[in-house]
C-alpha cells in the first residue's frame, strides 16, 4: 500500500480541488450558462469525490481502480445531461492543477490521471440490465423489482414468499435474488433511470424484507461451532451487503453478530475481547474509495490486538481481488457463497478452541 503519497494527495485536495474549479470556469465561462448556478455546486463537489477516488488508487497502487471509477462517473454524469467533452476538461483541468509544485509532487495520481483521459471517449456511456432472463432466479428477481418499484414492498416481499412456497431454497434468496436484483437497483441509478428516494426506498423494502426470513434461519442447518463478527467499516453506510453475508453464513451452520454500519474501530475492538470465546473470524465491509485508509488502519488494529482472522469484501474490491492481501487481510470473495468457503478453508488452518 503506498498510503504516505495517498495521504499527501487528500491533504492538498481542497487547493487542487480549487485550482481545477477555477481554471475551468475562468477558460469556459459558458458552463455556468449551461448548468446554472446549481451546477455550479455540484461541480465543486464532484472535483472533490474525484480527488477522493484517486487518492484511494493511489493508496493501493492500482491505476484501474481510477478507471473503474472514472467509467462509472461518466454514466453517472452523461446519462444527467452532461457531455463527455465537459467531463475531458474536467479532468485536464485537474491534471494542470496536479502539476502545480505548489501542491507537491503527485506525479503518480497524474499518471493515472493521464490514463484514464487517454480512455474516456471508450469507456461506454450506458450499462445494460444485470438481469438474465433465461435464469429462474433473475426471473423472480425482476418480478421484486418491478414491484418495489411501485412502491409497493408488500408485493414484493409475496413474489419471494410464493417463489420460497414453491421449492426454492432460503438460500437460493440470498445467493441467487438478492445480488443481481441489488445490481439492478444501482445500475438504475446510475443510468437516472431512478430517483435517490427510489434507490433508497428499494433498498430500506429490501431490508425489511430480508428481516422477515431473519426466524427461518436458525434449525435451517447444523451448527459448525465457529462464529463471525461482522461490521461494515467506519464511514461506511452501505450496510444491507454485508447483512445479507451474515445471513448466509447463518445458513451455513455459523453463529454471527452483525455491528451494522459505520461501526467506530474503537467500538469493534472491544466487542472483540468482550466475552469468554473471541469470534473465530471477522469479516469487514467497505463499498466506498474514502474508507480504504480506515479499513487498513482497522485491520492492522485488530491484528495488533488479537490473532483472528480477518476476511474483506464489498464494491471497493471489485476488479481489484489483489487489495485484500495488500491491506493484510486472510480472504476476500466476489460473492456470499464463495466466502463462505473461504472461511471455512480458514477454520480448518484454526482450530475452534483457539483463544
Amino acid at each position: 500500500m503506498n498510503f504516505e503519497v495517498g495521504d499527501r494527495l487528500r491533504a492538498a485536495a481542497t487547493l487542487i480541488a480549487e485550482a481545477t474549479f477555477e481554471r475551468d470556469y475562468a477558460c469556459r465561462p459558458l458552463l455556468l450558462d449551461r448548468y446554472g448556478e446549481d451546477g455550479r455546486s455540484k461541480y465543486r463537489q464532484d472535483i472533490l469525490y474525484n480527488l477522493t477516488a484517486l487518492s484511494a488508487a493511489v493508496d493501493a497502487d492500482d491505476s484501474r481502480m481510477f478507471l473503474r471509477y472514472v467509467a462509472w462517473l461518466k454514466i453517472v454524469l452523461v446519462t444527467r445531461g452532461v457531455v463527455c467533452g465537459d467531463i475531458a476538461e474536467s479532468l485536464r483541468c485537474m491534471a494542470f492543477a496536479l502539476a502545480d509544485e505548489a501542491v507537491g509532487d503527485h506525479s503518480i495520481a497524474a499518471s493515472y490521471l493521464q490514463a484514464a483521459l487517454l480512455q474516456l471517449d471508450s469507456m461506454p456511456a450506458g450499462v445494460v440490465s444485470f438481469f438474465d432472463t433465461s435464469q429462474k432466479d433473475h426471473i423472480v428477481a425482476q418480478r421484486c423489482l418491478q414491484a418495489l418499484l411501485r412502491l409497493d414492498d408488500a408485493a414484493g416481499r409475496e413474489v419471494l414468499e410464493n417463489a420460497l412456497a414453491a421449492g426454492m431454497p432460503l438460500a437460493r434468496i440470498y445467493t441467487g435474488i438478492l445480488p443481481p436484483l441489488m445490481r439492478e437497483i444501482g445500475r438504475l441509478w446510475q443510468m437516472n433511470q431512478i430517483s435517490v428516494a427510489h434507490e433508497h426506498y428499494c433498498s430500506a423494502a429490501m431490508q425489511s424484507i430480508i428481516g422477515g426470513f431473519y426466524g427461518r434461519l436458525f434449525g435451517s442447518s447444523t451448527s459448525s461451532g465457529r462464529s463471525m463478527l461482522l461490521a461494515c467499516v467506519e464511514g461506511e453506510q452501505h450496510e444491507l451487503g454485508a447483512r445479507t453475508l451474515a445471513d448466509v453464513f447463518e445458513l451455513n451452520g455459523w453463529r454471527t453478530s452483525f455491528l451494522g454500519a459505520n461501526l467506530p474501530m474503537r467500538e469493534l475492538l472491544a466487542m472483540i475481547k468482550q466475552g469468554a470465546h473471541p469470534p473465530d473470524l471477522i469479516a469487514l465491509s467497505a463499498t466506498m474509495p474514502a474508507h480504504l485508509p480506515r479499513l487498513a488502519s482497522t485491520i492492522d488494529a485488530i491484528r495488533d490486538n488479537s490473532n483472528i482472522p480477518v476476511m474483506v469484501g464489498g464494491y471497493l474490491f471489485d476488479g481489484s481481488p489483489e487489495l485484500a492481501e495488500q491491506l493484510g487481510a486472510d480472504g476476500s470473495a466476489e460473492d456470499a457463497t464463495a466466502a463462505v468457503s473461504i472461511a471455512n478453508s480458514l477454520m480448518v488452518e484454526r482450530p475452534s478452541d483457539s483463544p
